[in-house]
This record gives C-alpha cells, structure tokens and sequence, in this order.
C-alpha cells in the first residue's frame, strides 16, 4: 500500500522542477509488467519515471548518457518485486518515439527471512527487454 501512495508523490515531487514531461506506453518491467503506461520527467541529464501496468507499478531513474543512451535502475511491483539495471537507447531522443531497454533484473526470494536487494535464499537473476514508444 505504501509503495502505491509513494508512485504519485514521487511523481509530484519531480515535476516542480521538470522541464520536459513525457507519456510512453509500453511492454516490460520499465512500463510495470506486461503493459502499462508510463509518466517521466526529464531535467537536463535526469530523467525520473513512473508506470502503472496491469500487473503492477514501478518507479526508476535515469541518466542521460547522449541524446540516444542512458543507464538507469528501475523497481517494479508486479506478482514479485523486482529490482533492475537499464540499459535503454532511443531512437529518436528521451521525450518521444521507440525505445528500447536491457533490463538486467534480481527478484528477492519474498518467503526468506532476509528482505530487499542482498536477499538471496531463492531468489533469481534474469534479463528481460522493454519496448516502448514514448509522446
């Protein structure tokens, strides 16, 4: 529940000094899941982010490398949590058309006695993709 209350906030927080907001949709853990809808902001080289799925929200950030690159880190709630490294590159630039993503990602075992990112007991690594086009 308070993961949810804090997706709006952070969102919120990051438009005051925003200068460029952006709408995207898209497939895979930066667009909360299967499908979903996802709300940036960009400040110069910053580009903070979050996404409502059907399965799911995520919250994440990203670094503006060049006009095409950039490197980020993402959480995402779903039927696990998710924590990810990005590596994403646009087409165009960050505000608008195709995007592309690596997301390198771990989910913590949720059953283990340890909690967050360095739980380990059961947990796994993958690599899933993002697509998606933002405007």
């Amino acid at each position: 529940m308070i993961k949810i209350i804090a997706l709006p906030l952070l969102l919120i927080a990051c438009s005051v000094n925003a200068t460029e907001k952006t709408h995207a949709v898209g497939i895979g853990l930066q667009y909360a899941g299967i499908v979903g809808y996802q709300l940036s902001f960009t400040n110069e080289t910053h580009r903070f982010r979050g996404a409502l799925g059907l399965i799911g929200v995520s919250v994440g950030y990203d670094y503006l490398l060049t006009n095409n690159w950039s490197l980020g880190a993402t959480y995402t709630q779903t039927i696990r949590s998710v924590y990810s490294i990005n590596f994403n590159y646009y087409l165009n630039n960050p505000n608008e058309g195709m995007r592309f993503s690596l997301d390198l990602a771990h989910m913590p075992d949720e059953n283990s006695n340890s909690s967050g990112f360095l739980a380990t007991n059961g947990s796994k690594s993958a690599v899933f993709l993002s697509a998606g086009y933002a405007f």
